[in-house]
């Protein structure tokens, strides 16, 4: 039942997501970040092998095959995303990087509907905006001071890069499902990633000569990266995806910051307050009509399609 709905696949994503911004915030600050996304997803891959490896051996000349879009979605997804948003918060403040994110799921709207021909109608835009007050409130802490007051560095670019590559991995998602068996295509995903990171991240390490201290809780972290924030969280999105289409996940992306500011609340100290609550209302009813909106357009443009 579970990975039927997609709306609990997307709630779930966005869950482990949300943790792996708490996480990652707290462990790039001890290990570069190429090469924490690195050893993310090699931990990713070592899991994987032993219960998919042989099956996904035998993939490989479909893969090869269609190795153009393999490339494209593992340089912007697996590897892109998670690597320039570490990248970001070593220079840019979280309310920047936020705010920046939020925007993802009307850059997936306008993409989608470009590239998939996906019904567009102008009657989503006020719930999304609202859906986008939401995130606002919540990472300024209801105060417009907060907002009026942002300047933007280079992390900010990077952080742009990132949701760019957020939006095209999600689009030609939907484009590939068809083409590709989903587990196989995630599985080569990592392959490639995981390829490109490891020289990055040696040329990285050279540069910067990190001292690296391990410790449990550091552990513990790059597991949670590795297992949760990667193999779960992108299973489900992408399965997501497949189901309704990235347009219509779009929305739930907003739902990180919700779960951010609880994951941050239950293991950093910091306490949940009204605008939290506030912001968190604002998010899920945005992304309730965006939903409604979207289902109901691509239900009318089916039926005249019949017609």
């Amino acid at each position: 039942m579970l990975w039927r709905s997609p709306y609990i696949l997307l709630i779930l994503a966005t869950c482990l997501w949300g943790g792996n911004f708490v996480v990652g915030k707290v462990l790039v600050a001890e290990i570069p970040p190429i090469l924490l996304a690195t050893i993310r997803w090699c931990i990713a891959l070592l899991v994987m092998l032993p219960f998919v490896g042989r099956d996904m051996w035998k993939q490989r000349s479909l893969m090869i095959a269609k190795w153009k879009p393999l490339l494209f979605l593992s340089l912007t997804g697996v590897a892109g995303f998670n690597t320039l948003t570490y990248i970001a918060v070593q220079y840019t403040g979280s309310i920047n990087a936020a705010l920046m994110n939020s925007a993802t799921p009307v850059l997936i709207v306008l993409i989608s509907a470009i590239v998939l021909r996906e019904p567009f109608t102008i009657a989503v835009l006020p719930s999304i905006a609202l859906s986008l007050v939401g995130v606002l409130w919540i990472i300024s802490r209801g105060s417009w001071d907060a907002i009026v007051s942002l300047s933007f560095n280079k992390g900010d670019m990077w952080m742009i890069a990132a949701i760019i590559c957020w939006a095209l991995y999600s689009v030609w998602m939907k484009k590939a499902a068809g083409h590709f068996p989903s587990q196989a295509l995630f599985f080569w995903q990592i392959v490639v990633s995981v390829i490109v990171l490891i020289p990055s991240s040696i040329i990285e390490y050279a540069v910067r000569q990190p001292v690296l201290h391990g410790s449990i809780s550091l552990i513990l972290g790059l597991l949670y990266l590795g297992i949760f924030a990667s193999l779960i969280a992108f299973t489900a999105w992408n399965k997501a995806i497949a189901l309704i289409g990235p347009s219509r996940c779009a929305g739930f992306l907003n739902l990180i910051v919700v779960f951010s500011a609880i994951f941050a609340t239950a293991f950093t100290g910091e306490h949940l307050h009204l605008y939290h609550w506030i912001g968190a209302a604002l998010v899920l009813a945005g992304v309730y009509l965006t939903n409604r909106i979207q289902k109901s357009a691509q239900r009318n443009n089916t039926v005249g399609q019949k017609q």
